[in-house]
């Protein structure tokens, strides 16, 4: 049952690049690189196809590693002056813009409310209070998906965020 449920998962993964690489942009940023900030924002959503970034929400310093076949994004209704997202490892993206978007949600729209599902619990878990609970759960999704510890485990940045200090 594991090895269907993987091979459905790689499948869907491959389909998803696939899809959506025809819709965005290819890009690639190197480790530690912002690849958007509260200062620039991205309004974009991004699909990782290798490497791992943390989002991070400087008012209530949380964060989340987002790794392959994930998405992330700022669309302007998840958008939040106190969000940054940062390249845990070098990374490699397919970028899709608000027209890219607006092409995706014609012709795959199961694919656009997935990306945008996505999104929506990032969004949630970045902006929530933190709880024990919630903590335990990332923490456990996180080793589910194989996310190396030493990813799950940075230090915060105390010059970006005034709370860690």
């Amino acid at each position: 049952m594991q090895l269907k449920k993987r091979k459905y998962l790689e499948n869907k993964w491959k389909y998803d690049y696939q899809t959506l690489s025809v819709y965005g942009e290819i890009g690639r940023t190197g480790e530690s690189q912002l690849i958007y900030s509260f200062e620039k924002p991205a309004d974009a959503v991004f699909f990782v196809t290798s490497g791992f970034v943390r989002l991070f929400n400087k008012e209530t310093c949380r964060t989340k590693i987002v790794g392959a076949g994930e998405f992330f994004g700022d669309r302007s209704v998840f958008f939040t002056k106190h969000i940054y997202v940062e390249a845990v490892t070098p990374v490699e993206y397919v970028r899709i813009d608000e027209k890219a978007y607006s092409r995706l949600m014609r012709h795959e729209p199961k694919l656009a409310v997935e990306l945008i599902t996505n999104i929506s619990k990032n969004q949630l878990y970045l902006t929530e209070k933190q709880s024990l609970l919630s903590e335990t759960k990332e923490m456990f999704s996180q080793m589910k998906k194989g996310y190396s510890k030493v990813h799950r485990l940075k230090k915060n940045d105390h010059q970006l965020c005034c709370h860690c200090s």
